[in-house]
């Protein structure tokens, strides 16, 4: 994640990706074939660890426009701590959503729900999908480029919900409320990458020369 993070998904990484994780190449092929498997094994590791932490806060949400809420601000508050996570979002876009992941069944299914219940307009599935993904996609390269204030994940939640039809005051209770906090042991993906990029000195984001990301910051 760290090495997709720093020089993007159309880079050859194989090498560099093998020395980062001291092992041998032929270690390394008898897992991937090349760089599409390997992005698509760090995606599905991106999206189960996010499963992991949000679905369960989620869920805890019975009503659906509150959990689409919860889950932008927990992914924008997770991002904002961890700009290795933002960073290879950043980089890989949409192709970096993990297949079984958060993003692509259980927000359809909470999207779903908001429609069938009324409390989000009747706008076609995908692109209900689209407008939330690609606002989170966006609030992750704001976070890694601007200092933005504390709120920015609730108003953005705000807006996405106004966007799929809420009522702009309804949008603003739900979207400002009290969520729990998610916790991340230190052996989560997310710590173990930003304990290795702080240790290789590899800032993530912001531009380096030769189209390089290297980040400003968390953006708090």
């Amino acid at each position: 994640m760290t090495v997709f993070a720093r020089r993007g998904i159309e880079a050859s990484v194989i090498d560099e990706v093998i020395g980062t994780a001291g092992v041998a190449r032929g270690t390394f092929y008898n897992h991937f074939r090349g760089n599409e498997d390997l992005l698509a094994a760090v995606a599905q590791a991106v999206s189960d660890e996010m499963l992991r932490i949000v679905d369960p806060i989620v869920r805890a949400e019975a009503d659906p426009a509150a959990r689409v809420a919860t889950g932008i601000r927990l992914i924008l508050g997770i991002a904002r701590e961890h700009p290795q996570l933002a960073a290879f979002m950043v980089r890989g876009g949409p192709r970096a959503i993990g297949a079984q992941g958060l993003a692509t069944v259980y927000l359809p299914r909470d999207v779903a729900a908001g429609i069938a219940s009324g409390a989000f307009s009747r706008v076609p599935p995908r692109l209900a999908f689209d407008l939330v993904t690609g606002a989170v996609l966006a609030g992750f390269h704001t976070l890694l480029t601007r200092r933005v204030a504390g709120r920015y994940a609730n108003d953005m939640a705000c807006m996405v919900l106004r966007a799929l039809g809420v009522a702009s005051r309804r949008a603003a209770s739900i979207a400002h409320r009290h969520i729990a906090t998610p916790h991340l042991g230190p052996d989560s993906l997310l710590a173990r990458a930003e304990a290795m990029a702080s240790a290789a000195r590899l800032p993530p984001g912001r531009a380096r020369p030769g189209g390089e990301v290297q980040a400003s910051g968390s953006g708090a």
